[in-house]
């Protein structure tokens, strides 16, 4: 009778690792990569949307009208929508003209919510347009609040930026 040892020093995992690495690249290989639009909501590696950051879904910049007049142009990605009844302006500073500016906004697209139910929306741009207090200072800092969703499934928690505004 032969008996047989057999002893284990060190756990070889080399050959595994290069076999699991090759059958990665193979299948990454075998992929249709392809480049994505701006805006897309899809990854190629896993089934669940990609969403922008909201200060790329929702781009914004202002322009002077008049002296009595500004207005906030907004762009809106594709995918993505922002609520009628979610705008905010304010002016913060100086304090002796701060207070809530009504804007002047198009009408919106009625839209079935699943969180607000039927509300109006703006798809792909908007404009508010905001009358200044008479008077008001030649530099102000103009509060902005806007909300928005991704037709994809994720909306947006109500946004606030500070603007400075050197008239």
């Amino acid at each position: 009778m032969q008996l047989s040892f057999l002893s284990v020093t060190r756990a070889n995992t080399r050959p595994r690792q290069r076999s699991s690495v090759l059958l990665l690249c193979l299948l990454l290989a075998g992929l249709p990569l392809q480049a994505q639009p701006p805006g897309s909501t899809y990854s190629p590696f896993r089934n669940a949307p990609v969403f922008l950051d909201v200060d790329d879904a929702f781009r914004f910049y202002v322009s002077l009208d008049s002296d009595e007049q500004i207005s906030v142009h907004w762009q809106i990605s594709p995918g993505y929508y922002l609520y009628a009844d979610k705008f905010s302006f304010r002016i913060t500073a100086p304090d002796d003209v701060a207070g809530v500016l009504i804007p002047l906004m198009p009408a919106g697209v009625p839209h079935e919510d699943e969180y607000f139910g039927k509300v109006s929306v703006y798809y792909q741009q908007t404009r508010s347009e905001l009358k200044l207090p008479l008077d008001s200072p030649r530099q102000l800092t103009l509060e902005v609040g806007f909300q928005g969703c991704a037709e994809a499934g994720l909306c947006y928690p109500p946004e606030l930026r500070l603007l400075e505004i050197q008239r």
